[in-house]
């Protein structure tokens, strides 16, 4: 079945389900046509996004179908169209609604922010070869990926909602790749934007300019996050051979790592920038952190100074 066949197949069955059920389609149980088999009402699903409940909703998703899934994400319910978008990707199907997601990037701010979520967790890449598989169109793939990053920039919309459509653009690289205004957002007026940007960045060709422009940014939220992206080793392989970390994120490293103020995912990733640099004072602080009192920075320190990885090994 080609992909157009197969959207106008859902389109409609979805049409189909609204129509002959009327307005209680949302609450009684119905009988499959083709198995016999109760179908759970929607409500049930409701009440899994209410719980936040994944299980329940991949579950009970995949028992109420995409065709309905289709017809609730467009429907006027909210509450109905707010737990099919979330279900989605916790469903086998939830693929073929990426188009339906996409055109939620565009509607009210709590649809939007779920869409946002859930195309970045169907568009993650963690399963390759599920978007042929499943012969979801290009250009939906094309728009989906488009809307994200269309919101993430939308100056227009609540900071939240750019959050969000950032965080799925940011998961979503492995399939939208990086935004075209990613240097436009490493110099937005909110710090929680720039953060972002510069999270993404990583793998783009701005990638040095912006986070030699991160780590001199006067909000600390920001520089440790330019300074942990720079530090961090997978994010400068560079094919066989090793990105150099900029000298100016190693300085930052040695003070923002110990900063009581500095995240520690970000911390923990600093450490990598005082191995390679490897100077006395350097290796004294990782020791100190090897010896301290357990953290996810020690854990890291002992990492890194263990036989093999450059350090002197434990004691």
């Amino acid at each position: 079945m080609s992909s157009r066949r197969r959207t106008s197949w859902l389109a409609a069955l979805g049409v189909a389900a609204l129509s002959a059920h009327g307005p209680a389609w949302a609450r009684g149980h119905k009988s499959d046509a083709r198995t016999g088999k109760l179908v759970p009402a929607l409500a049930e699903l409701v009440k899994a996004h209410k719980r936040g409940d994944h299980s329940a909703l991949g579950r009970v998703g995949d028992r109420v179908g995409a065709a309905r899934l289709l017809a609730a994400i467009g429907g006027g319910d909210e509450r109905a169209a707010e737990a099919a978008i979330a279900a989605a990707p916790d469903t086998r199907t939830g693929y073929l609604l990426v188009g339906a997601l996409a055109e939620q990037l565009g509607g009210p701010d709590a649809r939007a922010r779920l869409a946002a979520d859930s195309l970045g967790r169907l568009l993650d890449g963690s399963r390759p070869t599920a978007l042929e598989q499943w012969e979801v169109p290009p250009d939906e793939i094309a728009r989906a990926c488009w809307g994200l990053h269309g919101l993430a920039g939308h100056a227009g919309t609540t900071l939240e909602t750019r959050l969000r459509a950032l965080d799925g653009s940011l998961e979503a690289m492995p399939t939208c790749g990086v935004p075209r205004d990613l240097a436009t957002w490493a110099r937005d007026p909110a710090p929680e934007i720039r953060r972002a940007a510069v999270l993404l960045a990583v793998a783009g060709n701005d990638r040095a300019a912006i986070l030699r422009q991160g780590v001199a940014d006067a909000d600390q939220r920001v520089s440790a996050a330019a300074v942990a992206a720079d530090c961090r080793v997978e994010s400068r392989a560079g094919g066989r051979k090793e990105v150099a970390p900029d000298p100016a994120a190693v300085s930052a490293a040695r003070s923002l790592a110990v900063a009581p103020a500095t995240a520690v995912a970000d911390a923990v990733e600093m450490l990598d920038c005082l191995a390679a640099a490897a100077t006395p004072a350097d290796r004294a602080l990782l020791e100190q952190l090897r010896r301290g009192p357990p953290s996810p920075l020690r854990d890291r320190a002992v990492e890194l100074m263990a036989p093999g990885q450059g350090g002197k090994g434990s004691d």
